[in-house]
């Protein structure tokens, strides 16, 4: 049993780390589509005088489609006190992220630093990182007389784009200007015609179990890219023929969620621990995190079903369930094999820096405003993060990047990434980083 769990905590998410490619085979999705929601609020809609614009977008038109940018700048609404501990915190992964993030050779990393430090983030030699990711690493399709830009997977020592649509999310998460010009493979383009190839490419039909994306754990990530520039109401045929809507997608999506977290819902009601054995949503990468918060964006843009929020609100109980409980695991574990200290610090830090980074997210969207308890809890988890990061530099962990990339890519890539995700979820939760609406 022990040796069970512990290889479970140091498989950090149920499978690789987000950053290695798509999850064990998580259980199956709901097997009919979601039914057509009810149109809930949806972003503002264009401007008079506009022209017409097709019901549902095709291939044909996708070139019209005209990128909705979010203009509500969200931020919690009550910050953390910002104590000389998580200054110093904050520092560190800050020069943890600009030094290794930075790598022009490492596109995954570039990703994660533009997250942490916005559009302006710059590889090592000064070049803003959104260039040289389009420049380098993107590719071009020709598809029935269209060209329709991509990001590749990439490969096990170079990661690109492990989850679908992942570097669209991480750009529209800063806010990029879809209006920004790129270079992809000697041609000029915009950032709008990433996002224009994105939604032509996408496509889920769980009653014929027919999908663009590899596995309900590949969604989510493309689901928050979607929904960050989405007109009202979008609607599309994919490439294949396949009609798709972003309202289903985000049903999909947050049936998954309820679906996946029932057991762990049973458990708290019961007053139970629960085990950790790779079950559920455990099969998602970084235990459910960009799960919840692809859904939880996509609802506050105004997508899916009336009773999707009522799904995202019901996981702020059981997130403050969880971390007590999954820290108490991560610290029993390190305990009884200390052999593995750096490596379950390691995921102590993706589980501790996801968590604030989701509930900050959640409560600056208004599913929740934290009451005294809550805020207790916010504030506990940001001083994990401290400890942890103190505790991996007791470990050396930061001074030994360059021999940890050599002789274990992922807990590199663990540690870069992780150090991102930390940094932007204590930015959010001081009120410093805000969530883009």
């Amino acid at each position: 049993m022990k040796a069970a769990l512990l290889a479970l905590l140091l498989a950090a998410c149920g499978g690789p780390a987000e950053d290695a490619g798509d999850a064990a085979a998580p259980a199956k999705a709901p097997a009919k589509a979601p039914a057509e929601p009810a149109s809930p609020a949806k972003p503002a809609p264009k401007a008079a005088g506009q022209p017409a614009e097709p019901r549902v977008w095709t291939l044909d038109t996708i070139d019209r489609l005209q990128p909705v940018r979010p203009t509500d700048a969200l931020t919690v609404p009550v910050p953390l006190e910002a104590t000389p501990a998580i200054e110093r915190t904050m520092e560190r992964l800050g020069g943890i992220v600009d030094r290794w993030a930075s790598d022009p050779d490492n596109p995954w990393a570039m990703g994660h630093g533009i997250m942490a430090r916005g559009i302006g983030f710059a590889a090592r030699d000064g070049t803003p990182a959104v260039d040289l990711l389009f420049s380098r690493y993107a590719a071009l399709d020709e598809v029935r007389g269209h060209t329709l830009i991509r990001f590749p997977k990439g490969t096990l020592r170079q990661r690109i784009q492990p989850h679908a649509d992942q570097m669209l999310k991480l750009l529209t998460e800063v806010n990029a200007d879809p209006n920004r010009a790129v270079v992809v493979e000697g041609r000029t383009f915009l950032l709008a015609d990433l996002y224009r190839a994105t939604v032509v490419r996408s496509y889920i039909d769980p009653a014929r179990n027919h999908a663009s994306y590899a596995s309900p754990n590949d969604v989510p990530w493309s689901l928050q890219a979607l929904a960050a520039w989405a007109p009202p109401d979008l609607r599309w045929v994919a490439v294949d023929g396949t009609p798709a809507s972003l309202d289903a997608l985000t049903s999909f999506t947050a049936i998954v969620l309820d679906k996946e977290s029932a057991f762990m819902v049973d458990a708290m009601k019961a007053g139970a621990d629960f085990e950790k054995k790779g079950q559920g949503i455990f099969a998602y990468t970084c235990g459910g995190a960009h799960l919840l918060q692809g859904t939880a964006y996509a609802v506050a843009r105004g997508f899916g079903r009336p009773e999707d929020r009522a799904i995202v609100e019901a996981q702020v109980p059981l997130l403050f369930y969880r971390l007590p409980h999954e820290l108490q695991l991560y610290d029993e574990t390190a305990q009884d094999n200390p052999e593995h200290g750096l490596r379950l610090l390691a995921q102590r830090l993706k589980f501790t820096g996801h968590w604030l980074e989701s509930m900050e997210k959640l409560a600056a969207m208004g599913f929740y405003t934290p009451d005294e308890e809550q805020q207790r809890l916010l504030a506990g988890a940001a001083t994990q993060i401290a400890l942890t990061v103190e505790g991996l530099n007791r470990e050396g962990a930061w001074r030994r990047l360059p021999e940890i990339e050599k002789q274990d890519y992922q807990l590199y890539l663990d540690l870069v990434g992780d150090s991102a995700h930390a940094l932007h979820g204590l930015r959010i939760a001081l009120g410093r980083d805000p969530v883009w609406l």
